[in-house]
């Protein structure tokens, strides 16, 4: 039974004509958008003054690229949004002024970053944070948002476990929820470092599922990566990974000089163009209602341009609740090992108990038995965030039960977490689904 709720929270190069340098119109902001960018100025033989070598260190000649389509334009008219790993080995300062600032610095007013985990290699990302200042955002956090044009648009960072976690119920998440919700009826492009999905050698990561959940919830557009070191855009789709015209849109622009790695066959799913042949920018022209984009080559030469029009919604996503036969999901009295007091448990929930992939969330019947010691027992979604709200309280010896909402991490998993007074005490649980959320 379906009842209706309030929202809960193969690869392929095609070549073409050289695109011009100047905007299309003064109104509709350009955006220039590539990650993994310069090399360490102390590798000298590839570095090579700044020049870099055939297959290196090609940061002059994208910098050059974009700064040709920018020339003349001021932060209201072009963003240059780099997506991470901006500066190789370690972002330090030192080697953001000796290299980034010679090529993509002379861009820098019209500069919006995010970090990488290149500059997390410097502790808390300091020379990242030094070199940009405050267009990089509180250094505790690293995301940010701003509108261009008519579009909105958010900075996350996506170095999960040094900025609080990424997951749902992060400080992060919660403030992109609530930033997407007061923006409504807007194009909205977001962006971040690790790409969700990927053909490249690092391939999906789950890190960022929350940020998607949120983004395909609030209808955002486009999303931007780096990362990988190749140039791919992905048909829109859900965080589950089906194919969806109302689900953002990702390109994944890891190819702004430091060197190129390559495309697996077959490609990912739901990948719709992916080369790793080239250095190269992504352009972006931010019309009211729509975006064009091209993949331009640091030759000039352009590939898979294309056109869409923005979603707009006035609303966030609801979510349908299904009933469902109660089903026993876990009981660790028979299939695994008791909880240890403040080890969490993941458990794969998706895919189980008829429960679909699509699945934001499931009710549940809770029952911890077999207690060695008082305690009480949390579950939420997997990720890395873990709520302060219990879901039972239990004494030494009793059998207690609750009823749940559960939201759903992740990969489709719940955690669960014990904590328990005694030294080495443990507790078992039972978890039953009644029911799930589909957005």
């Amino acid at each position: 039974m379906r009842r209706a709720l309030c929202a809960f929270a193969m690869p392929v190069v095609l070549t073409l004509t050289v695109v011009a340098s100047g905007p299309a119109d003064a109104a509709d902001p350009i955006v220039a958008a590539v990650g993994d960018i310069s090399c360490d100025p102390s590798d000298a033989a590839n570095f090579n003054g700044g020049n870099g070598t055939a297959t290196t260190c090609h940061m002059g000649q994208t910098a050059a690229l974009a700064s040709a389509w920018l020339n003349g334009l001021g932060p209201s008219e072009a963003a240059v949004l780099v997506l991470g790993d901006n500066q190789y080995e370690n972002g330090s300062l030192a080697k953001y002024q000796g290299s980034y600032a010679l090529s993509w610095g002379a861009l820098k007013a019209l500069t919006r970053p995010v970090p990488g985990n290149h500059e997390y290699l410097t502790p808390a990302a300091a020379g990242y944070y030094q070199y940009f200042g405050a267009a990089a955002g509180d250094p505790s956090k690293g995301w940010y948002s701003y509108d261009l044009g008519a579009w909105h648009v958010v900075a996350l960072n996506s170095n999960c476990a040094d900025i609080g976690g990424c997951g749902q119920g992060s400080p992060q998440e919660a403030w992109l929820q609530t930033d997407l919700a007061a923006h409504l009826g807007k194009c909205i492009l977001a962006y971040w470092h690790h790409p969700r999905f990927s053909s490249g050698p690092h391939g999906n990561d789950s890190r960022s599922d929350a940020f998607w959940r949120a983004l395909y919830r609030y209808g955002a557009d486009v999303v931007l990566a780096g990362h990988d070191h190749v140039y791919e855009r992905f048909h829109r789709q859900t965080p589950w990974g089906a194919l969806d015209l109302e689900a953002p849109k990702q390109f994944t622009v890891g190819t702004g000089g430091k060197n190129r790695t390559t495309v697996s066959a077959p490609a990912a799913l739901n990948s719709a163009f992916a080369t790793a042949a080239f250095f190269g920018v992504l352009k972006l022209t931010l019309h009211p209602t729509s975006y064009d984009w091209v993949f331009v080559d640091d030759t000039g030469v352009a590939h898979d341009p294309g056109t869409t029009a923005c979603h707009l919604r006035t609303s966030g996503r609801a979510a349908d609740y299904y009933t469902a036969t109660p089903c026993r999901l876990v009981d660790t009295r028979t299939d695994q090992t008791p909880l240890a007091s403040g080890a969490p448990r993941r458990v794969a929930v998706a895919g189980a108990c008829g429960i679909p992939a699509s699945a934001v969330a499931v009710s549940v019947n809770v029952t911890v038995v077999n207690a060695t010691g008082d305690g009480s027992l949390r579950l939420y979604a997997a990720s890395d965030t873990v709520p302060g709200t219990n879901v039972v309280s239990f004494r030494a010896g009793s059998t207690r039960a609750a009823e749940a909402v559960v939201p759903l991490g992740e990969l489709g998993q719940l955690a669960a977490l014990a904590s328990l007074s005694a030294p080495g005490a443990n507790v078992n649980l039972v978890v039953d689904v009644t029911g799930y959320f589909v957005e």
